[in-house]
């Protein structure tokens, strides 16, 4: 059956959680890596991908700037190299009544990006906030 949310709840280490309207995708990757290596009795050259590098999962979410900054300060942290910016939640992919469609849990989770956009003199949209955040591991719940 397929998932469909409404909105999407990230809590981090007893945080507040924190809600947004767009998930942009969670990623996952590991690069392809060549490998040539010649037969030992016919020397032939056999050629075959490997498992290369693992980039970190990623996260990114879209939400409407709430005044608080909490991501950005968290980013701040993140940038500065600071240990104690790595933080691990939850991530709820909810209905509309705010029941878990689906659960993932982020271990070591930060803010790699924090975009803040969508301005634009004598509108009235909505300020938007993309945060994107790098995890060590992500696992369903």
């Amino acid at each position: 059956m397929a998932i469909s949310a409404a909105r999407f709840m990230v809590s981090f280490d007893g945080q507040t959680p924190a809600y947004f309207s767009e998930l942009s995708g969670i990623t996952s990757e590991v690069e392809p890596a060549e490998y040539l290596a010649a037969h030992y009795r016919t020397g032939d050259v056999i050629h075959t991908k490997q498992f290369g590098k693992v980039k970190p999962p990623t996260i990114t979410l879209k939400r409407g700037v709430d005044g608080s900054g909490f991501f950005l300060a968290w980013h701040e942290m993140a940038r500065l190299g600071k240990p104690s910016s790595r933080m691990s939640g939850t991530l709820e992919l909810q209905n509309a009544g705010g029941a878990a469609q689906a659960a993932y849990r982020l271990f070591d989770a930060w803010p790699c990006k924090v975009e803040i956009g969508g301005l634009r003199a004598g509108s009235s949209e909505i300020v938007m906030e993309t945060v994107t955040f790098t995890c060590e591991k992500i696992v369903p719940l």
